[in-house]
């Protein structure tokens, strides 16, 4: 008795150093009343029902999803207006600009409805979350497995998104949660007309670049502001009218001119993206020694050529500034992850975490050894494909998929197939179908060719192609290349930039001009000749026929263990509650305002404020520089309402909340529900947070609601913005 009892108190401080943090979670708001005695420990002032409600106007009804999930916003005024972070706007500005009229170099102010600017992505409201876990799992065993279990599992979602959708009514997410052991529908409104209202300069929107990316202390006005439209009856459309008017919103946040101190209450509401906080020991293992460091050298190999051409022109610097943008910021994650993973010793812990769950499975009585048994071995014989094949689909995901041209020519390699089969179909009925179908790709095709060559320059795509081509040839063995990849290798005897010359010199995929006269006048002659196509078809078959067929077994195996492991984690500790990983589903974390030690001798403060940002500045460098009249007004100290009395300017502040990508622009609350900054972006030495959350480390980068506003007011002028906002003093 006694050596079971030193067992389970053992295996108890195992799992709680990973699972049993309070600030750690992100939380799903139709549960809230589980985590509300807590928060109103920290300092929440608002009842369970004004933070999420069905039936009556809540705080959720304030928070947005930008298009898919790619960032979140909040709605902080009766007529719509949107706050989220300037790089969630950056792509929307980006195609917005000029040469003539560069938004994303000189920002943009809205001096009236009006003025505002078609944005090109829509928004999502959260009607409400059901939990569907027995109607999805209706007449699926325990027992179940693989394939069998996952048709079962998408034939009842499948029912169950139509039911909940009400005509067409809402948008349906099903969203599994604890691998496949609970399941949650997410009902949402779609608003397709958003409109750009403003946004900073870049030198203020992106200050301090990629050298401050990930880093504090941080001095960014990350933010940019938009507007949701809807029809005069007040409902969503799907797209653009420009009979629309704002949107007049269920419920808006205050916005807090308090300001923020050390431990106060601070929570956030969002749409995180993903983690992986249960991660086997073999999986931190591959993505330390494999897969992370091949991303950071196609990734940086990227961004070199990218830079170099920028360098030489503004036209190109604005074509590939979103691009750049979406290449460097996970090239730092993933240093910044693979880095932290190992100083911290993730795969350690997590190697004690699985021995401390075999030794409980071993200890149980036979149902449990039946159940549980064979979840490590799954594990292992899993991950001794992926260890063998990873870096097959890493390559063909950052380096192929990389090459801008080889993204265009997909849909080209599918018209291929078709005229393929429109060859061989000898069946009237069934030919005239086929061609049906070409026509419109082609129109598709057409309709998609202008905006892929809006912001594409074939130097920089063809120095990329010879680049990404050569690590893939060097790095990936022949038997895990597409045959059709080698043989064209093999034409051009080795030379890589031979090959890719040939593409350049003839594609359509790399020219607008031959692209659109080939649709004008489509041929499969020609897109069976075309060398580009060819190349393009080669790889995207290779990766959905053969390559995923590689993985399946394996991803079956790794799924079912996963599974299991966290199904046996609710039973080891029936009295606890697990956050789910995020998985774009909307979300709640709280903590509060702290400062940390990054290392030994070592504090960081809470907050950053503008004598730092004059610190930094340095004129006419890329990354922090600042806009013209930005020092005058900065050393003035005229920041008005946005600062107290004899103090400077705050910037950015930190909590300790758990976030991920997808939260950024994503708002920090107070405990009475208002804003008091947004976040969007975190530190440096905690880059392991979406597999291990460290508490001491971890840590929520801000910016403070006070600079946005004196960025708007004193800076660009357009104090008209403010005043449309509901002002807490």
């Amino acid at each position: 008795m006694k050596k079971v009892y030193t067992f389970i108190l053992g295996l108890a401080a195992v799992f709680s150093s990973t699972f049993a943090k309070a600030d750690e979670g992100m939380w799903i708001p139709a549960l809230l009343t589980d985590n509300y005695a807590e928060m109103e420990r920290l300092g929440l002032k608002m009842t369970a029902e004004q933070l999420y409600s069905i039936n009556n106007s809540s705080m959720k009804d304030a928070i947005v999803r930008l298009g898919s999930g790619f960032c979140t916003g909040e709605i902080i005024s009766s007529k719509g207006l949107i706050l989220t972070n300037h790089h969630c706007g950056y792509s929307a500005i980006q195609k917005l600009s000029t040469t003539t009229a560069n938004h994303l170099k000189n920002g943009f102010w809205a001096k009236n409805h009006s003025e505002e600017l078609d944005a090109g992505f829509s928004v999502s409201f959260l009607v409400r979350i059901d939990d569907i876990t027995d109607k999805v799992l209706n007449g699926i065993g325990a027992d179940l497995m693989g394939s069998i279990r996952n048709e079962a599992v998408a034939k009842n979602s499948s029912a169950i998104k139509k039911e909940l959708s009400d005509e067409g009514t809402y948008s349906v997410d099903i969203k599994e949660m604890y691998s496949g052991n609970k399941y949650y529908a997410y009902v949402y409104e779609v608003f397709g007309d958003v409109r750009l209202v403003g946004t900073p300069p870049e030198s203020v929107g992106k200050y301090g670049g990629d050298t401050d990316n990930w880093m504090w202390p941080r001095h960014t006005g990350d933010f940019s502001m938009f507007r949701v439209y809807a029809s005069k009856d007040n409902e969503a459309t799907e797209g653009y009218d420009e009979d629309n008017i704002p949107y007049s919103p269920k419920h808006h946040l205050p916005v807090s001119m308090k300001g923020v101190e050390k431990n106060d209450f601070a929570m956030i509401w969002g749409f995180p993206g993903s983690t992986d906080r249960y991660l086997s020991s073999y999986g931190v293992k591959n993505a330390t020694d494999l897969d992370q460091p091949a991303r950071v050298k196609i990734r940086r190999t990227k961004l070199d050529v990218y830079e170099k051409y920028q360098k030489q022109s503004e036209a190109v610097d604005l074509m590939y500034a979103a691009k750049h943008a979406q290449v460097a910021n996970y090239w730092k994650y993933f240093m910044g992850q693979t880095r932290g993973l190992k100083r911290l010793d993730i795969q350690g812990k997590k190697r004690k975490e699985e021995q401390a769950f075999t030794q409980w499975v071993k200890s149980g009585d036979a149902a449990r050894k039946a159940r549980y048994g064979d979840v490590i071995g799954m594990y292992e014989s899993a991950y001794k494909v992926f260890d063998e094949k990873i870096l097959a689909q890493t390559y063909w995901m950052e380096a192929i998929y990389g090459i801008e041209f080889v993204k265009y020519g997909f849909g080209f390699s599918r018209l291929n197939d078709m005229y393929t089969m429109l060859g061989a179909e000898k069946d009237k009925e069934a030919k005239a179908g086929i061609q049906k179908k070409i026509d419109g790709m082609v129109a598709r095709l057409g309709g998609a060719t202008p905006s892929n060559f809006k912001d594409y320059y074939a130097p920089i795509d063809k120095e990329v192609a010879e680049a990404m081509i050569g690590y893939y040839v060097n790095d990936i063995p022949s038997n895990l290349r597409p045959a059709k990849f080698n043989a064209m290798l093999a034409k051009s005897k080795g030379d890589i930039a031979k090959m890719v010359a040939c593409i350049f010199d003839e594609s359509i995929l790399v020219d607008q001009v031959r692209a659109e006269a080939f649709l004008a006048a489509p041929s499969a002659k020609k897109l069976k000749k075309d060398k580009g196509v060819a190349f393009a078809g080669a790889m995207l078959n290779f990766y959905i026929q053969d390559l995923q067929g590689m993985f399946a077994a394996a991803e079956q195996n790794r799924a079912t263990a996963d599974r299991l492991y966290k199904a046996a984690l609710f039973e080891m500790h029936p009295n606890k509650l697990f956050a789910p990983n995020a998985n774009s589903s909307m979300r709640f974390t709280y903590g509060q305002v702290l400062d940390y030690s990054p290392g030994d001798a070592m504090m960081y403060k809470h907050y950053t404020t503008m004598t730092g940002v004059l610190e930094k500045y340095q004129p006419g460098d890329s990354e922090f520089d600042l806009p013209k009249g930005y020092v005058a007004k900065a050393k003035d100290g005229d920041f008005g309402q946005y600062a107290k009395e004899g103090e400077d300017l705050r910037i950015c502040f930190l909590t300790n909340h758990d976030i991920t990508g997808g939260n950024s622009g994503s708002p920090v609350i107070n405990g009475n529900g208002e804003l008091i900054g947004l976040a969007f972006d975190g530190n440096w030495e905690a880059m392991s947070g979406d597999i291990a959350f460290e508490p001491e480390l971890q840590r929520t980068i801000s910016v403070d609601i006070r600079y946005v506003l004196w960025c708007i007011d004193k800076l660009a002028g357009a104090k008209h913005i403010v005043d449309e906002m509901t002002l807490a003093r």
